[in-house]
């Protein structure tokens, strides 16, 4: 199965850092995945998972949110800083509206036609822009949250208070042992989505099937957070596997896939097959 990295120009210019997986025969609609808070495109599991999406006909595009502080770097310490730092939600769902834009007319893959249908894809906080972008794009089919976040401001005041008055928030990666900073444009963005409901209201409002995939040993996102979401609309999916965390038992750097990553991302297949 061929893969291709490119860049994309996003909202004002923006870079975002794609890799897209081909199927052997296009079966699916392509699923477009997005990474969590201090993640990327080519962390632990994405690459091994895009790489079954595409297996079962499906393209998938997995990129690096303009924010990520990533750049084009496929691993490593972060690079760009400030970039990190001048990160926001909103940015975030512009970027995943981008990409959809680009797969929609069909700018990524000369064997990849325009289509009029996407799938979505995220991961931890990914999973909550996910779930924020879906019902604002009418290209979208379906959505699969792993781990997802069920509100996009869970800072509480212990927290918010330092940060404004610092200016900004410092968070250590646990990959590289960095320290970033988010801005208080992050918290005002995030405090604005918490005042138009958050990602209950979003989600309540959807109109497209929605699989909820969680771990019950997930200390990061606790599994009811999934379970809140899921009980939102009755059409809602939602699969709690026992002995998984929020990592779906996987390393970065990447080895052999878990059993709850394998059934995990057999189940999404399934959803996204019965689309």
């Amino acid at each position: 199965m061929p893969s291709k990295d490119m860049m994309l120009r996003g909202y004002e210019g923006r870079e975002l850092w794609c890799t897209l997986e081909m199927p052997e025969r296009i079966r699916g609609a392509p699923v477009v995945m997005a990474h969590g808070f201090l993640g990327f495109k080519d962390w632990a599991f994405f690459p091994w998972l895009s790489a079954e999406f595409a297996r079962a006909g499906f393209p998938a595009v997995r990129f690096n949110f303009s924010g990520s502080g990533m750049g084009n770097h496929k691993d490593g310490p972060f690079t760009d800083l400030e970039g990190f730092a001048q990160d926001a939600i909103t940015r975030q769902v512009e970027d995943l509206h981008a990409v959809i834009n680009h797969v929609v007319h069909g700018d990524l893959h000369e064997d990849l036609p325009p289509c009029g249908k996407v799938l979505l894809w995220g991961h931890s906080r990914g999973g909550g822009v996910v779930l924020l972008t879906a019902g604002r794009d009418p290209a979208v089919a379906g959505a699969a949250a792993w781990a997802p976040v069920s509100r996009v401001h869970q800072y509480p005041v212990q927290v918010t208070e330092p940060w404004r008055r610092e200016g900004s928030y410092p968070f250590e990666s646990g990959r590289t042992g960095q320290v970033l900073r988010s801005s208080i444009g992050f918290l005002e963005d995030v405090e604005k989505w918490g005042r138009e409901g958050d990602v209950p209201v979003f989600m309540h409002r959807l109109e497209i099937p929605v699989l909820l995939i969680h771990g019950a040993e997930d200390t990061s996102v606790k599994p009811e957070e999934s379970e809140s979401l899921a009980a939102l609309n009755r059409g809602n999916r939602l699969l709690i596997l026992a002995g998984c965390d929020h990592k779906f038992n996987a390393q970065h750097p990447f080895r052999e896939p878990p059993d709850v990553l394998k059934e995990a991302a057999g189940a999404t297949i399934r959803f996204f097959n019965e689309l």
